[in-house]
């Protein structure tokens, strides 16, 4: 079974992209599955991004996605803020959910969940264009301190695990790994992927807060994981 893991919220800002580096560090490294980064952030792209990119507004084919799950047992896509609806789209024209059962292949919507209002009307929102057609992690970032509301018991909670959905807490962002972080020439989530290329007290922070993530996606291990079988069909 391949697995195609999509990190997905509107909301600006939300850890999406870090969300992604940690689930793809979690699955190629710790977990040595054959693993692709995807973005269809034109942000992300510099010269030392090592994934490809998916135009979710023109170009994006059912063989572009497919070809990748051929060639990997897990393919992590990083999708741009407000590109929510274009995957949804994309999905319910192309009858993706059919096209992946066919070549034995599961989607999960990861969805980050920063703890504020907004965010749980975005998962709301992503509950109710995806439907049953993906299973659903949510990853807790809880780094909207302005707007804090609960969790358990909210319509967003209550939507998701209708759906099946588990939920994973991050760790937080200690003042070390913050510090380690300004000092280095890279936001967060592009950090994540520069492992020996930072200072060493950059480098021992940010693989202490990947170890400590990939602890706690273990429990989820049955949503992104795969077992590499082959694909079933061409396209």
């Amino acid at each position: 079974m391949k697995r195609l893991v999509v990190v997905v919220n509107d909301l600006e800002r939300s850890g999406k992209s870090s969300v992604s580096r940690a689930v793809y560090h979690h699955l190629a490294s710790e977990c040595e599955i054959k693993s692709f980064l995807v973005t269809s952030d034109e942000n992300n792209l510099d010269e030392d991004y090592d994934g490809e990119y998916w135009d979710l507004d023109e170009s994006l084919s059912v063989g572009q996605v497919i070809g990748l799950l051929e060639e990997n047992d897990a393919v992590i896509f990083d999708v741009h803020t407000g590109g929510a609806r274009n995957w949804a789209e994309f999905c319910e024209e192309t009858e993706f959910d059919n096209v992946l059962a066919e070549v034995g292949a599961e989607m999960t919507l990861v969805i980050p969940n920063t703890g504020g209002v907004r965010c749980n009307e975005e998962i709301i929102d992503i509950a109710e264009l995806f439907s049953d057609s993906a299973d659903y992690l949510i990853a807790h970032l809880g780094i909207d301190q302005r707007d804090q509301v609960k969790w358990k018991g909210s319509d967003a909670e209550k939507a998701t695990r209708y759906l099946g959905s588990i939920d994973v807490e991050f760790p937080s962002i200690s003042e070390e790994l913050a510090t380690a972080i300004k000092n280095t020439d890279y936001d967060f989530s592009v950090a994540l992927g520069k492992g020996a290329e930072l200072p060493r007290f950059a480098e021992v922070q940010i693989a202490q807060w990947l170890e400590e993530v990939s602890n706690r996606l273990d429990s989820a291990n049955e949503y992104i994981l795969a077992d590499g079988s082959e694909l079933a069909l061409e396209f």
